[in-house]
């Protein structure tokens, strides 16, 4: 891109004699050197007489190791917190001091305060494991401490948990003991109980009053039972006798059915032989006239016991209905008589249960007694967690801090950014103001001392102060040219409907990104307004309304490439010289000059055309008018149809 020159004005003290300078560069050069070696010796000197500092570490797990068989339990933060406020106590911290002063090694005096300034708990994240640190200038003191440290502890904590399981101990077996004798008072109450009520056995079955009055139970129930039969069985009998049916004693039941069985006989017989002889004949013949005769013997017989067994049936049926039913009332009475034995028997029997059940409470409580005894002698894991040293500490052979090199560094550049700061503040206070005479001219070192009088007298009535002018560093040439209204007119005319609506958004001040986004639904004829989506609103120009009142639909808008060479054929149907230079770009450059013609306001182009970047607003002054003042009410955005 070609610019203009840019217009620079000499100041006139830039004439002077090279030499002047000299005096104010030592003068930068010897501020600069005061400030920046005292810096950055003494910075240096500092940093490399800092003691190295190293770091010694030990791994301690907190949980004792489980069996190979058994899961691993859960992290315990809690309990991981506990030990690093333990490990960090006096007690151990005293006690690790008096360790390191009774080592052979030791050379120092140690304090509990200055250990705990020099050791560190960090427990590792989501774990039982917890690193011992030391850090300090002496490796060998700080193996040494950390190794103290963790001896101290494991010395303590097993002395506390050996006073503790003593006095556990103790304490549970003299309740062990209290607990046993209150088990053999509790069995000699059961059994002495036992002998005074006569309770012979635990079992409810297995006593006399439970037995007799389960006896008595069954008795009853058997009797009402028979009571009930024998009732069912007399009233059978009555109703058969009122129906005069053939009733029998069960006695005599056997030999009714042989009578009757020999009747059916002797009439099977007899209707043989009335079937084969005469009445006459049988009558005259005794052998035959002897088996009707013998019918007849057992006919009346049947009838006989018939008559006799419904009297002595009854009477039987009712003797035994009487004795069941005197045989219930016999045993509600013996029950009866029963019901306080019975109910003696039921709260003694209660009261001998409680008894078991509190001896059974206490021997309950003897056992789990015994079995924390046991397990207090085996092992300590859940109330008192083992302690497993993991890893020592080791002689530590690197030093953590500080990190020399990158220290110097970094003291070099702040030494050297306040050496070059001082010479800046040290210019600023000394900055004297330029002389009037106008000073010799100095181009690439060649040195001006006699110039014409017409150039020092230019020079003399320029500014004194070097200025810069932005407008006379503008593109000139690339910038888009005007196009004349006519021709803007004749391209309008040729162009395709869609191509129209574009020009009219152009000169309605729309961008082409958003035109491709307008919808007929942002185009409000009655109010005469551009609603653009998501950005802004946009008062509508009378070219636009008159395409919307035509029924255009500003929808299905094409792409750039296509709308771009939509336009050129526009250009070239009009007859344009030079279409390929009609571009989106002229058209709005057109535009944006129609408005500054009328005195639009810089501010003001971004209420019509969208917001603007300085630098094109400064690009846009060049072709401002002088009186750009006009009141944004009073421009005419309607360049169309402008007069």
């Amino acid at each position: 891109m070609n610019y203009q020159s840019p217009d620079y004005h000499l100041a006139a003290d830039e004439f002077d004699h090279p030499h002047q300078f000299k005096p104010k560069r030592l003068r930068r050069w010897l501020v600069f050197l005061l400030v920046f070696l005292p810096c950055l010796f003494g910075s240096q000197i500092y940093i490399f007489l800092q003691p190295a500092i190293y770091q010694s570490v030990a791994t301690v797990l907190t949980m004792a190791a489980t069996d190979i068989d058994q899961a691993s339990p859960e992290a315990d933060l809690q309990h991981v917190s506990i030990q690093k406020q333990v490990l960090l106590g006096s007690v151990i911290m005293e006690k690790t001091a008096e360790r390191l002063q009774q080592l052979p090694s030791n050379l120092k005096t140690w304090s509990a305060d200055e250990l705990r300034s020099l050791l560190a708990v960090t427990p590792e994240p989501d774990t039982n494991l917890v690193q011992l640190q030391a850090q300090g200038p002496e490796p060998k003191l700080l193996q040494l401490a950390v190794n103290a440290w963790i001896e101290s502890y494991l010395q303590i904590r097993a002395a506390f948990i050996a006073e503790n399981t003593a006095k556990v101990t103790e304490e549970l077996n003299n309740e062990l003991q209290r607990i046993a004798q209150q088990v053999q008072d509790k069995r000699n109450e059961i059994d002495q109980f036992r002998l005074s009520h006569d309770i012979l056995s635990t079992e409810s079955a297995d006593n006399q009053a439970h037995a007799r009055l389960q006896g008595l139970n069954k008795s009853l129930n058997d009797a009402m039972e028979e009571e009930v039969k024998t009732k069912a069985k007399f009233d059978a009998i009555l109703d058969a006798i009122s129906r005069n049916e053939t009733v029998i004693p069960e006695s005599d039941s056997r030999s009714m059915a042989v009578l009757i069985q020999q009747a059916e006989k002797l009439r099977d017989q007899l209707a043989a032989i009335e079937a084969q002889y005469t009445k006459e004949y049988i009558d005259l013949n005794p052998s035959l006239s002897r088996v009707r005769e013998q019918l007849a013997e057992i006919e009346a017989k049947i009838s006989e016991k018939s008559s006799t067994g419904k009297n002595v049936a009854r009477q039987e049926a009712e003797n035994n209905y009487n004795a069941a039913r005197q045989a219930v009332i016999a045993l509600k009475q013996q029950m009866q008589a029963h019901k306080k034995l019975a109910a003696d028997y039921t709260s003694q029997f209660t009261e001998h249960q409680a008894l078991q059940k509190e001896l059974e409470n206490l021997e309950t409580l003897q056992q789990d007694t015994q079995q924390r005894l046991v397990e207090i002698d085996v092992k300590q894991r859940e109330k008192y967690p083992q302690v497993d040293v993991v890893d020592w500490a080791s002689l530590a052979d690197k030093p953590i801090s500080p990190n020399y090199l990158q220290e110097s560094l970094l003291a070099f550049a702040i030494s050297l950014a306040l050496a070059l700061l001082a010479v800046l503040i040290i210019d600023y206070l000394n900055r004297e103001s330029p002389p009037s005479a106008p000073a010799p001219l100095s181009f690439g070192g060649i040195h001006l001392h006699h110039q014409p009088q017409s150039m020092l007298d230019a020079l003399n009535q320029q500014p004194q102060r070097v200025a810069y002018d932005p407008l006379k560093a503008l593109p000139v040439e690339e910038t888009p040219r005007e196009m004349p209204r006519q021709e803007v007119l004749a391209l309008y005319q040729s162009a395709e409907p869609v191509i129209k609506a574009i020009i009219s958004l152009l000169f309605n001040g729309l961008s082409l990104m958003e035109i491709r986004t307008i919808t007929p639904d942002c185009l409000n004829t009655n109010t005469l307004m551009i609603l653009i989506p998501g950005q802004r609103n946009l008062i509508m120009t009378a070219s636009v309304a008159h395409l919307c009142a035509s029924g255009y639909v500003f929808s299905d808008w094409p792409s750039e490439d296509d709308i771009k060479a939509l336009l050129c054929c526009a250009a070239i149907d009009s007859g344009l010289s030079h279409p390929e230079q009609i571009t989106l770009e002229t058209l709005q450059f057109t535009y944006l000059l129609f408005l500054l013609q009328q005195g639009i306001k810089l501010a003001d182009l971004s209420k019509i055309v969208g917001p603007l970047p300085p630098s094109r607003l400064l690009e846009l002054s060049q072709w401002a008018t002088t009186q750009a003042s006009v009141s944004f009410d009073k421009i005419s955005l309607d360049y169309l149809n402008a007069s």
